[in-house]
């Protein structure tokens, strides 16, 4: 831990080296649209460091996994609290400071764990309705630890990082992990306005005019989703849509499964 003072409610973005060539992207969109931003930002990377004065870089060190390097950067948090970015959420909508400050002080109100602000995209039956504003997820959802936007209890969020996983096995066997967790909430709105913009390390093609109407020229570190990449994207999509419709009955196998994997 360093020496700077510690904060009640930071943001970091959750990023690495060989992304260095977005946090332009990010930045650029971040305080374009949460230019009076209150909370302290923090990008994480390995040993990078992004330039500017409004941005403090947590080096984790030399990569060994997704999990690894995250921890280490959480640990490096000079705060309580986190206010959780993936460095390609790229914003397109005015953030409020408001709203935030609404939801995080619900968040210290519930002694919450997590509090992601999207809505929340689990099974209805694992939720509880708090009221017009806020749900519980309740131990058992699948995506109980998604890595949307959120903001998290850094004490919870490092006893779930487990060394080794990607993001995808931390979304899936860390959302068994959290079971033991009561405290994990869900907006019933996505609070931040923000686009996805790359995916298996290439550049989302349908954000393009977004991007061109920004005045962001797509840096040359990634390429472009070809536009048969693109179409079988989609088709994914699709599937999983209809393979989440169609396995229902088959849900308690793969909680099995999932059990498994997590105690091996």
């Amino acid at each position: 831990m360093s020496n700077m003072p510690e904060e009640n409610l930071v943001v970091l973005v959750n990023s690495c080296d060989k992304y260095a060539d977005i946090w332009p992207v990010f930045f650029q969109l971040f305080f374009k649209y949460w230019p009076d931003c209150p909370y302290p930002v923090f990008l994480g990377s390995n040993e990078k460091v992004y330039d500017d004065p409004r941005v403090t870089t947590l080096c984790a060190g030399p990569d060994k996994s997704w999990a690894d390097t995250t921890r280490a950067m959480v640990a490096k948090v000079p705060a309580t609290n986190i206010l959780w970015f993936l460095d390609d959420f790229f914003l397109y909508g005015k953030v409020s400071n408001s709203e935030i400050a609404e939801y995080y002080e619900r968040f210290v109100k519930l002694q919450a764990n997590h509090l992601r602000l999207q809505a929340h995209g689990g099974s209805d039956q694992l939720k509880r309705s708090i009221d017009a504003k806020l749900v519980e997820i309740l131990p058992g959802d699948d995506y109980r630890t998604s890595l949307g936007n959120a903001i998290w209890r850094r004490s919870t969020l490092l006893g779930l990082l487990k060394a080794g996983e990607s993001p995808w096995e931390m979304e899936s066997f860390g959302s068994r992990r959290s079971d033991q967790f009561n405290g994990f909430y869900a907006t019933r709105q996505d609070i931040f306005q923000r686009k996805n913009g790359l995916e298996r390390g290439k550049w989302l093609r349908e954000h393009l005019p977004f991007y061109a109407s920004e005045g962001i020229t797509i840096p040359a570190g990634h390429a472009v989703m070809s536009r048969t990449e693109h179409n079988a994207k989609l088709m994914r999509q699709h599937m999983k849509r209809y393979l989440k419709r169609s396995l229902v009955p088959f849900r308690s196998v793969y909680r099995v499964l999932k059990d498994k994997k997590i105690n091996e």
